[in-house]
């Protein structure tokens, strides 16, 4: 509180001097500097006063009353405005106050014998106020709302150097005793600036005193000389108060001595004793030196992109390994669609060698009539392989005569076989398994590949922009310390802020978004993970870009005829601001299986969705997931509808899935796709269709129990134009209606499970 007060004091109390800096009976720099000053809420009032104050100092009371005049159009305006919920800006303040001045000054002009002087000297006089309260309003910001340690940019320094000038200019004069008021002032500033801003910040205020002293004394020496002692209060600043002190004012000494017919030289003296005692007995936390952040800001982002440029290179690294391994597991998942001839053989070798090794007839079947035997049992080996058995009368006469085992011969050859394939089975199996492995590792590399290209980008926003934001949130007693912006893939931004509220006050994230989006340029919302509360404590709090689009959703079941439990499953999830996912998931047949069955599908497509997979990736990984849980078959519908809430884009996704209805202002469109539900083929094949959704629309999704309670074969239609009469805004009211249709159709008695989701899309 007792900071503020000081602040606001050294602002009224820099009103009355600047008051008084007239040119040429005309003070723009007074209106200038109140249009700047008058942005802020508090206060407003007393900056009037003060300024009015400086004003009769110098002017005559006519003039001073014109000036009045201009100051009460200009703050008349601005309430109204401002009750009217209108943002006003410093651009919108210095051209109201420039355009009022030279309008009256205009209008004066036309009562006089030479009305062209008046209607050009006030023209020149709106846009010096439009341009002096531009300038001002840079300076002013640091200097009512600057956070400790915080470094200026080249505007703010500018503008505090001209603010300096036109002071020193407005200062009265005095000069008595070796001893001049301005001179101090312009020692003290130069000295005070130098040593906590640096050389530079010094030079430029130094010019900027040289060149008022060089107006008021016509010594254009001036000038050089303030510029050399600035640059001199900058150079040692790191040696401490003391010590630079001592240098400035051996450097104030030694010019005076060369430049004795300079103010330096008459007034010097007594100038710098007074500039000396007050710089000492300034307090630390006024004079702590500042040093400019902005390489140190280049290089703290530099340090994070490197970061984050390392990131995606491992990222990268682990996707071209999860790909490789992908690709292995494709190259050993051939499925055998029958016995190889290998195969064959092997099995021949085996059947013979098991039961001719030990026969008594082996040396007759098997060297003395060797093709006739190898024939016959080959003939025996493919007959039991195509029909899974073989009667006497298809054995070959002659191995029959021959073969003294034959039954066993036979027996051992269908054993055989069906181990053969049995084996062959789970090959395949195992083909499958590898095969959806394969995909699931390719998919997990994809989305490696994806998520390295969510890793947020630093947004490249300006020293000037990021002050403007700290200045606007002090003077709503919001302290900030630190601030970073991010921009995602989707080139929406992300503001991350550390800070704490002043003065014990307590402010909500809301209405921090509020003077956020105001600097901004953007509507920004607070993220649902930060705390709602701005505290006296530092904490560190995130701000989103706000969507374009609202959704509300409703939804309406009925569980088929004699069921305990539907065997449909859906989910409305957010998974980042800016997108709703709707998912309606029918799994097969009713009951318990199948609601497990659905279940599973929408909570893992939750849980990979929200882990940040892409949608075309959770529907492969489910699928996979399915084919390998069990040997049984089993399946679910997937139904998606993906809202993005910035653009009004939704993709509809359909697996298996029922109709989904969009209801336009004039029409109803329909979509309804065929493909086979996921579970079944390792494959999975799915459709997208792209909309796009407008004001006032309204997203409908069903499973197939509603459409078949509709009679007829035109179901589609007769829905289409159900849902066309319908004069309702609520969504749940519409998904009552649209279920308790389709119940009424089919005499309320319920042929399947029934499920009904809706969505209204509103602009925001």
């Amino acid at each position: 509180m007792k900071e503020l007060n000081i602040r606001k004091f050294m602002v009224n109390l820099l009103g009355i001097v600047m008051a008084r800096a007239v040119f040429a009976g005309m003070n723009p720099i007074a209106v200038g500097y109140f249009a700047a000053v008058y942005l802020e809420r508090k206060g407003r009032l007393t900056i009037m006063l003060t300024v009015l104050l400086g004003m009769l100092t110098v002017l005559p009371v006519e003039d001073t009353a014109k000036y009045a005049m201009v100051l009460l159009v200009v703050s008349i305006i601005t309430a109204l405005l401002e009750y009217n919920n209108k943002r006003v800006s410093v651009l919108l303040l210095g051209g109201l106050a420039g355009a009022v001045t030279a309008a009256i000054a205009i209008a004066g002009g036309f009562m006089s014998e030479n009305p062209s002087y008046y209607i050009v000297t006030g023209i020149g006089e709106g846009v010096s106020i439009f341009a002096c309260s531009f300038v001002f309003r840079k300076g002013i910001e640091p200097l009512l709302h600057g956070v400790r340690g915080q470094a200026l940019d080249n505007e703010q320094i500018i503008s505090i150097a001209v603010l300096l000038a036109v002071f020193l200019y407005g200062i009265p004069d005095f000069d008595a005793l070796g001893f001049s008021l301005t001179m101090t002032a312009a020692l003290f500033s130069i000295l005070f600036t130098g040593y906590k801003y640096g050389a530079g910040c010094g030079a430029l205020t130094g010019a900027a005193c040289g060149v008022i002293l060089a107006l008021k004394s016509g010594q254009i020496n001036q000038i050089g000389l303030m510029c050399m002692l600035g640059i001199l209060a900058g150079t040692f600043r790191e040696l401490g108060r003391f010590v630079t002190l001592l240098m400035y004012s051996a450097g104030v000494i030694i010019l005076g001595e060369l430049y004795q017919n300079t103010q330096i030289g008459l007034s010097g003296m007594g100038a710098l004793a007074s500039c000396a005692v007050v710089f000492l007995l300034l307090p630390k936390t006024l004079i702590f030196k500042v040093n400019g952040g902005e390489e140190g800001e280049k290089e703290d982002i530099f340090v994070r992109q490197s970061i984050q440029n390392v990131a995606r290179g491992k990222l990268r690294d682990f996707s071209e390994s999860f790909h490789s391994l992908s690709n292995t597991f494709a190259t050993i998942s051939d499925k055998k669609m029958s016995l190889s001839k290998k195969d064959k053989n092997d099995i021949f070798d085996e059947v013979s060698e098991h039961l001719c090794k030990d026969c008594s007839n082996c040396t007759l079947c098997w060297q003395s009539h060797f093709y006739e035997t190898y024939q016959g049992a080959y003939h025996i080996l493919e007959t039991v392989e195509k029909n899974g058995t073989i009667a006497l009368s298809e054995v070959p006469v002659e191995f029959a005569g021959r073969c003294i085992f034959l039954d066993n011969f036979l027996a051992e050859t269908r054993r055989v076989l069906e181990v053969a394939k049995l084996n062959l089975t789970w090959h395949n199996r195992m083909a499958e398994s590898r095969e959806a492995i394969a995909g699931q590792l390719s998919e997990v590399a994809n989305i490696i590949d994806d998520f390295s290209l969510d890793l947020y980008k630093t947004s490249e926003t300006t020293e000037t922009d990021r002050n403007n934001m700290i200045y606007h949130l002090k003077s709503n007693h919001i302290v900030v310390n630190r601030i970073a912006v991010f921009e995602k893939r989707n080139n929406k931004q992300e503001l991350y802020m550390t800070a704490r509220t002043e003065r014990g006050r307590c402010i909500t994230t809301k209405e921090a978004a509020g003077l956020i989006s105001e600097v901004f340029g953007k509507r920004m919302r607070p993220s649902e993970s930060c705390k709602k509360v701005i505290t006296k404590e530092y904490d560190t709090f995130v701000f989103i870009e706000d969507a374009n689009y609202t959704v509300f959703t409703g939804m309406s079941k009925m569980t088929k005829e004699g069921g305990r439990i539907s065997g449909d499953n859906y989910s409305f999830i957010y998974p980042d601001p800016g997108t709703l996912v709707m998912t309606l998931s029918d799994g097969m047949g009713t009951g318990e299986t199948a609601c497990e069955e659905s279940e599973s599908v929408v909570e893992l497509l939750e849980q990979f969705i929200e882990a940040g997979f892409r949608k075309e990736s959770a529907i492969k990984l489910i699928n996979s997931i399915l084919v390998l849980r069990s040997e049984e078959q089993t399946f679910s519908t997937i139904d998606m509808s993906v809202i993005n809430l910035y653009s009004g884009i939704c993709d509809i996704i359909k697996i298996g899935a029922s109709t989904t209805f969009i209801k336009r202002e004039d029409r109803v469109e329909t979509i309804n796709l065929s493909t086979l539900p996921v579970g079944i083929l390792n494959q999975v094949d799915y459709d997208v269709v792209t909309k796009k959704l407008y004001d006032g629309n309204f997203v409908i999704m069903v499973t197939d129990g509603v459409i078949d309670c509709i009679p007829g074969d035109e179901k589609e239609k007769f829905m289409e134009e159900f849902i066309m009469d319908l004069h309702m805004n609520n969504p749940q009211e519409i998904a009552n209606a649209v279920l308790n249709q389709a119940l009424e159709l089919n005499g309320w008695v319920p042929r399947d499970d029934m499920t009904v989701l809706a969505a209204g899309f509103w602009s925001k």
